[in-house]
């Protein structure tokens, strides 16, 4: 949804009238379907869905200089936020205690084993899967399959769908351009 961007729904409330004689606009934070987001989930899943749309655009770009490297950097980065979202969303911690600092990509999958993700061994499979690739494509010289690469991004838009939709009663395609 659009008022998630900014974080209010702008409604309109009862007719009444200002000093200028306009109605009244309230503001409500913003809510998806019967969910109640807060601040850091708004924030943590607005950063998740950029990240997807970079991944799917990067997969489709006519530039082939480091296409592979984005596409996986990307898509670790979008479930990693979209994991936080939710953990943030369900109460849970994402900060290390020690360290003082976000928890990473493997707790995370770890973590949303349980509620309120309920991840199953096969989804955080192909999530560990995207994490070792991106890795390996990142730190190395790895080169990744043509066929393996839309494999796990094909897999990976159909999981963050299903994910959105579990957590946070949404959908991608809620935040993709109609033509898309």
């Amino acid at each position: 949804h659009r008022c998630c961007r900014r974080g209010f729904a702008i409604r309109p409330s009862a007719p009444a009238e200002t000093r200028e004689g306009s109605p009244l606009m309230s503001a409500r934070p913003c809510m998806i379907g019967d969910v109640k987001l807060r601040n850091e989930t708004r924030h943590l899943k607005a950063k998740a869905l950029s990240s997807m749309r970079s991944a799917m655009t990067s997969f489709n770009s006519l530039d082939e200089d480091g296409r592979s490297t984005r596409v996986l950097l990307h898509l670790q980065h979008a479930f990693e936020m979209l994991l936080k979202a939710a953990l943030v969303q369900g109460k849970r911690p994402v900060f290390d205690k020690e360290t003082g600092r976000s928890i990473g990509f493997g707790k995370c999958v770890h973590l949303a084993r349980t509620t309120p993700l309920s991840l199953t061994a096969e989804e955080a499979g192909t999530l560990r899967t995207i994490d070792a690739m991106r890795d390996e494509e990142q730190h190395w010289y790895t080169i990744v399959d043509e066929g393996l690469l839309y494999l796990y991004t094909r897999a990976a838009v159909t999981l963050f769908d299903d994910l959105l939709h579990r957590v946070f009663e949404d959908g991608l395609a809620d935040h993709l351009p109609l033509r898309v």
